[in-house]
This record gives C-alpha cells, sequence and structure tokens, in this order.
C-alpha cells in the first residue's frame, strides 16, 4: 500500500502538466527519419516520423534540428512518402492532404516533385482497385392520385355556457401553495495538499519542453523534497540526454546515465510518462545500471 501511494505522488506532477504543455522531443526523431529517407528505409521512416508527428503535429517552415543545421518540419510529407514505398496509397494521400504541409512542401521543388510523382501513381492504383458501379435501372413513376373534392365545412354546433355562481355565494378562495424552502449548497471540498507542484520543478519542466535543455539541466535536485526530488532527477535525465544526443557529447550522456541510476535508486517504480518522453529516452532509462 506505501509502495502505491509513494509511486502515485512520483506521477502526479506529470498528470498536471500533460494537459498545459506540449513535449519538445520530436526533433531527435525527425532527424532520425530524414537519415533513413537518404538510406530509403521506409519502415523507419514511417516509425520514427510517426514519433515526431505525435509529439509535434504542427508543420514548420524551418526549425533547428542540432548544431546550425536547419530544415523544413513535415513529416506529414515523409509519412506520405513511406506509405507510398510501402504500397499503401490510401494512407499516402491522406497524409498529403494537410494543407499546413502542402504549403510548405509546395515551396521546395525537391519535395513538391516526389509528392506530385507519388500522387499520380496513387491515383492511378486507387482508380483500378475501384470497382464500377453498374448503372441502376430506371424506375417507373407512380401514378398519381386525382385530386379529391374538399367537402362543405360543416358548421359546429353552440357550446353551452358554464353555469354561473348562484348570487350571494361567493367561491371558496383556493388555499395558497406552502413556500418551498431553499436547500444549501453541499460545501466544495478543497484540493488535497499533493495537487501543489512547487514553483522551480514546474519551471524546469518547462523549460524541458519548450526546447530549452540547457536551463532545465541547471536545477539542483538536493533542493526539493523527498516526494519531489524524483521528478526533478527525471527532468534533469531527459534535458542532459538531449545535449548530448542532438550535439554529440558524451559527457551530457554519462550526466544522464548518472541521474539516471540516481532515479532508479530513489524510486525504482517511477517510469518516465510515455506522453511526455520519447521511446528511446525511457529505454535509456530502463538500461541505466
Amino acid at each position: 500500500m506505501r509502495a502505491g501511494r509513494r509511486r502515485y505522488e512520483c506521477l502526479w506532477p506529470l498528470a498536471l502538466l500533460v494537459p498545459a504543455l506540449a513535449h519538445a522531443d520530436y526533433k531527435g526523431s525527425y532527424a532520425d527519419g530524414l537519415k533513413a529517407a537518404e538510406d530509403g528505409k521506409w519502415a523507419r521512416v514511417r516509425e520514427t516520423m510517426q514519433e515526431a508527428l505525435t509529439d509535434n503535429p504542427q508543420p514548420a517552415q524551418r526549425v533547428r534540428l542540432y548544431g546550425q543545421r536547419f530544415e523544413a518540419y513535415v513529416p506529414q510529407f515523409y509519412l506520405g512518402l513511406a506509405a507510398w514505398k510501402l504500397g499503401d496509397c490510401t494512407t499516402a494521400m491522406a497524409q498529403w492532404q494537410n494543407a499546413a504541409a502542402r504549403q510548405i512542401v509546395g515551396g521546395l521543388p525537391e519535395l513538391r516533385a516526389e509528392q506530385d510523382k507519388g500522387e499520380a501513381a496513387c491515383k492511378t492504383q486507387l482508380a483500378q482497385q475501384t470497382p464500377a458501379r453498374p448503372a441502376e435501372p430506371a424506375r417507373p413513376e407512380p401514378a398519381r392520385p386525382e385530386p379529391t373534392k374538399p367537402e362543405p365545412a360543416r358548421p359546429e354546433p353552440p357550446r353551452p355556457e358554464p353555469p354561473k355562481p348562484a348570487p350571494g355565494k361567493p367561491e371558496s378562495a383556493k388555499p395558497a401553495p406552502a413556500p418551498v424552502e431553499p436547500r444549501p449548497e453541499p460545501p466544495v471540498a478543497a484540493p488535497p495538499a499533493t495537487a501543489r507542484v512547487s514553483a522551480p520543478l514546474l519551471d524546469a519542466f518547462r523549460n524541458y519542453l519548450a526546447g530549452r535543455y540547457a536551463q532545465a539541466a541547471m536545477i539542483n535536485v538536493d533542493v526539493f523534497s523527498e516526494r519531489e526530488r524524483p521528478q526533478a532527477l527525471l527532468v534533469r535525465a531527459a534535458a542532459r540526454y538531449l545535449q548530448g544526443e542532438l550535439a554529440g557529447d558524451a559527457a551530457q550522456l554519462d550526466a544522464a546515465r548518472a541521474d539516471a541510476r540516481a532515479l532508479r535508486a530513489l524510486a525504482p517504480a517511477l517510469k518516465p510518462d510515455p506522453v511526455l518522453f520519447s521511446p528511446r529516452f525511457r529505454s535509456f532509462v530502463d538500461g541505466a545500471h
């Protein structure tokens, strides 16, 4: 019982942050997908571009992946390209219909030519797969009935007047309904104390999810309470891991591995949330010893 409660208390800051913040770990997946597309590994392109799309579905004209490398961010285009290469024209056409991605691809001659070629091939393939519908036989119109003459209106019989009360005997007054007393509203329970998140931890998660990894990696985990220290280790490990992956910095990866080991020793039941953290980072934490 105590272990389950401790695990819940370790996970509650993530539940509060998920609706308000967007995950920023999409650049690594997108960069992996571009490399797989260059190598013609279309199953890998579909996997990595789907990860990037899940983390950030908004196309962009220009994003910095790492260092000084800038690329157009159009995961929908590459998902459609992978689907076409793998023989799934229905998915390819659906991905290529994204309006924002089409506008960006339209300004990039190489991508536009590849998409035009794929759309032409898929339209031909889908047209050959759709059987022609047989013409329906003409149905005879039903005979229209002749209009009937309306019957003449019959005069309504006179309605009898209601009886008048006898003189000198007033009608008895109806008793007034008893007043209804308003019911008091039930008191609203105050939120539990565990629903509060400290400002330093909230700022650390915001910096990480906004891509400010250097700031997120600078937090001092020793200043946090025993309940919040596992989350502080988790966000610092994730920030250091991404810095190491994007810049090829082995020292940052070693520091992230040390944080992951400390996290496993302090809260072995805590698992990185799949909504906030990529599959590669979750595997990295699970493999830390």
